[in-house]
C-alpha cells in the first residue's frame, strides 16, 4: 500500500508540474482546472477529464497521464475503456482492443449493462478489424 501511495504521489507531482506546460487552449485549461480542484483520490474525475480531452483531440499525452493516475488510485474498468479510446485516437488498434478487453474483465460484475454493452461493441468492432 505504501508503494502504491508513493508511486501515485510521484506521478501526481510529475503530472502537476507538466500542467504549466499544457496548451493554452480554452478547453484544455478548463480540464486542467477541474482536475486540479478534484480530490487526490477522485479517479472518476480523472477518467472524465481524460475522456473529454481524447474526444476533443486535445492534449492526448496529458489525458494518458490522467488515465494512468486513475488506474493507480483504483484499478477500474472505466479507465481501461478510456485508455482504449486513447490508443484508438493514436491509431494503435491493437492496444485499443487489448484495453477494451481489460475493461470488460474489470467491469464484468461492476458495470451497468449499457456501459458493458458499449465496451463489448468496441471489443467486437476492433477485434474484427485486427483479423
Amino acid at each position: 500500500m505504501k508503494t502504491l501511495f508513493s508511486i501515485f504521489s510521484v506521478l501526481l507531482i510529475f503530472s502537476l508540474s507538466s500542467f504549466a506546460d499544457a496548451p493554452n487552449d480554452e478547453k484544455s485549461a478548463k480540464l486542467i482546472k477541474i482536475v486540479n480542484k478534484a480530490d487526490k483520490n477522485d479517479w472518476q474525475t480523472l477518467n472524465k477529464a481524460a475522456a473529454l480531452a481524447i474526444n476533443w483531440n486535445a492534449d492526448l499525452e496529458l489525458a494518458k497521464t490522467w488515465i494512468e493516475s486513475s488506474i493507480l488510485i483504483s484499478d477500474n474498468a472505466e479507465a481501461y475503456e478510456v485508455l482504449g479510446d486513447y490508443y484508438l485516437r493514436k491509431g494503435d488498434t491493437q492496444n485499443a482492443y487489448k484495453n477494451y478487453n481489460l475493461s470488460l474483465e474489470k467491469g464484468m460484475f461492476k458495470l451497468e449493462s449499457k456501459d458493458f454493452d458499449r465496451i463489448q461493441r468496441k471489443v467486437l468492432t476492433f477485434g474484427k478489424a485486427l483479423q
